[in-house]
């Protein structure tokens, strides 16, 4: 009975539902999620100085306390954890961070009691934004083990030195035994209007073209994922001028955004990809893209209605979780095939 019981086990496993009879290996399939979100000012309590924070402080007009902080820092975890559960999988792998005060509060939000399980890891430097908002990256352990990372500055010779902005942070590691480069990013803003300040986001686009340029110089085939708050669109020049895929576009164009700003939508969250990862021969490969949008993160009245539920409208607390919706890419995983026994 029970060889009799193995014998039919093993049949279901090699035949497919259309009858095709499969090889004597079986493959399994994993999923990868890769994410970012700009977190809408978090900042810690504590007046920093030479960083203009004070308005995060408790004796701002704010008022912000240490009250605000972890409420702010439970909803960030909150999101970080369900953005793990996509695609019925248990935590994310990667996660870029922008709009983040220092390592101290990324330290804060790793510990937090809904996220702890995972034990992420933080990759972290210093900006030199005036504002004090840097950009991070958190990683699974178990999925990524990292090589070498630094920041890529903008401010180099005449450009971005009269506006010190956030650096580009590159981290080279291996996801799943494979290799791959990451970019996280948050280019200049729309201060001053969009057109006034597109000489800058052009600038950080040049800045991530060559290093991307070089890598590929390298690495033909390299795994790449530039991922960020671009403060532009995909169809935007700055955008269109990074030697990379944007499975993002297709969401843009019809019409899909991360955030909004006089009742128009716009996607300047995305993450973009090298064309190893769209081949699906890769061990690595790409699956779909997400804008993660849901009605707890929808402002429901007032003048934001329809918007991302923000943290802050002007000086009052509005409790929202950002100004901004998370995004996500999710990749296959080809594991190693396994002969059946």
């Amino acid at each position: 009975m029970k060889k009799l019981l193995l014998y039919v086990v093993v049949q279901i496993f090699m035949i497919t539902s259309n009858g095709e009879v499969l090889a004597q290996v079986l493959k399994t399939e994993q999923k990868r999620i890769i994410s970012f979100y700009n977190c809408e000012n978090y900042y810690d309590t504590i007046d920093q100085k030479n960083i203009l924070d004070e308005e995060f402080t408790p004796n701002s007009a704010k008022a912000y306390n240490k009250t605000i902080f972890n409420l702010k820092r439970k909803q960030i975890a909150q999101t970080i954890h369900e953005l793990g559960k996509q695609e019925q999988q248990d935590g994310i792998s990667l996660i870029g961070l922008v709009e983040i005060e220092n390592k101290y509060v990324l330290e804060e939000l790793v510990k937090d009691s809904l996220i702890q399980k995972y034990h992420y890891k933080i990759i972290h430097f210093d900006s030199k934004d005036y504002r004090g908002i840097d950009v991070a990256l958190l990683y699974h352990p178990i999925h990524f083990v990292p090589y070498l990372y630094k920041p890529i500055s903008l401010s180099i010779k005449n450009h971005q030195t009269d506006f010190p902005t956030r650096d580009i942070l590159y981290v080279k590691g291996q996801l799943d035994q494979q290799w791959v480069h990451i970019l996280v990013n948050h280019w200049p803003s729309r201060r001053g209007g969009s057109n006034t300040s597109e000489k800058r986001r052009l600038w950080a686009s040049e800045v991530a073209k060559v290093f991307i340029d070089s890598l590929k110089m390298t690495e033909p085939e390299a795994n790449i994922i530039m991922m960020g708050d671009f403060n532009d669109n995909p169809s935007d020049r700055s955008l269109r001028n990074i030697p990379l895929q944007n499975p993002f576009f297709n969401l843009f164009k019809k019409g899909y955004g991360s955030l909004a700003y006089n009742d128009q939508w716009s996607l300047f969250d995305q993450v973009l990809i090298s064309d190893a990862l769209m081949d699906p021969k890769n061990i690595i490969t790409y699956y779909k893209s997400i804008i993660y949008r849901k009605n707890n993160r929808i402002e429901t009245h007032g003048r934001y209605k329809g918007y991302p539920k923000r943290t802050w409208s002007g000086d009052q607390y509005n409790g929202g979780f950002s100004d901004h919706f998370p995004v996500s890419i999710i990749l296959k995983l080809k594991m190693a095939e396994n002969p059946l026994k």
